[in-house]
């Protein structure tokens, strides 16, 4: 049952649709990785944290309005000195006009995969690792929403992947030096399942992500590199492999990332800026994001 909905004329939607494909064809199969399960720059100084992102994508061919964005509502709890619940609600809304053939009011919206996880801290170095599963809840008939919601972070396609139980597992090394610069090194192998009418196989991922930063009382800033190999590949000849999917190169995305939030206080307020790099650049030139963080 469609869990989205469309304000446009069918042809309009069926132009709009035909582009997106093509694009998603030109991504190869990596545009459907599942991967990391929150933003990697969530507050980690406190035992309850909230944090909610607003990324807005600039996707070629789209004048998309003010509020056609994803949205990512997340939440981290200690409940013991090595074990904490984290989970998130992803949301993605599509509304532009379609400048391609002809000049249309498009829309398009879907709620995404919610993700349930914990996080167990290995003794106490800086290691952890992360645990998780996010079933599939997303539309499979919103494409442009969905498209929206992969263009706002190259670590959390998963989300908005249609037809795929997806689980992970992944170790991380996060340290802050005396100095207050803040490192991060995350690994993470992850399943897709195909659910449902899917003819996708089961297909395995490596998710990889380094961080560099500062971390003081007042401001965080920092700058990340994130991204994402098909490991598991489909034998045959279909129109992905035409564009190149066999090639280990043309099944991995990257993604350059910036962050800063502000305030002492519980509250934080935060700005970024995702640019994708390779293929998906060729689609989306930049992602600008606002978020605020409550944390104690």
């Amino acid at each position: 049952m469609p869990r989205g909905s469309r304000n446009s004329s069918r042809p309009s939607l069926l132009h709009a649709a035909t582009a997106a494909a093509v694009i998603a064809a030109a991504l190869g199969a990596t545009i459907a990785s599942p991967a990391i399960a929150q933003s990697l720059w969530m507050p980690r100084d406190g035992d309850r944290t909230v944090m909610l992102e607003v990324l807005k994508p600039s996707l070629e061919g789209f004048d998309s309005k003010l509020f056609s964005a994803a949205f990512f509502l997340s939440g981290r709890v200690a409940v013991s000195p090595r074990l904490s619940v984290v989970g998130e609600l992803p949301y993605a809304r599509h509304e532009s006009t379609y400048l391609i053939f002809f000049p249309e009011e498009v829309s398009s919206n879907t709620i995404g995969n919610p993700y349930a996880g914990v996080e167990y801290k290995l003794g106490s170095g800086p290691a952890f690792l992360e645990f998780g599963v996010r079933p599939p809840l997303a539309a499979d008939d919103e494409f442009l929403a969905i498209f929206t919601g992969y263009a706002t972070d190259v670590a959390r396609w998963e989300a908005f992947t249609p037809d795929r139980f997806a689980a992970l597992a992944a170790f991380n090394v996060r340290e802050i030096t005396p100095s207050r610069i803040a490192l991060r090194l995350r690994v993470s192998p992850t399943v897709a399942i195909p659910t449902g009418n899917s003819s996708e196989k089961t297909k395995l991922y490596g998710i990889y992500s380094f961080q560099i930063g500062y971390e003081g009382s007042e401001a965080r800033i920092g700058a990340e590199m994130a991204g994402r190999t098909q490991i598991t590949d489909e034998p045959g000849v279909t129109i992905l492999d035409f564009f190149g999917v066999g090639n280990l190169g043309s099944r991995t995305s990257t993604q350059f990332g910036l962050h800063a939030d502000f305030l002492s206080g519980h509250i934080r307020p935060g700005l970024d800026l995702h640019v994708p790099l390779g293929g998906m650049g060729n689609y989306v030139s930049s992602v600008v994001g606002l978020s605020v963080a409550w944390t104690r």
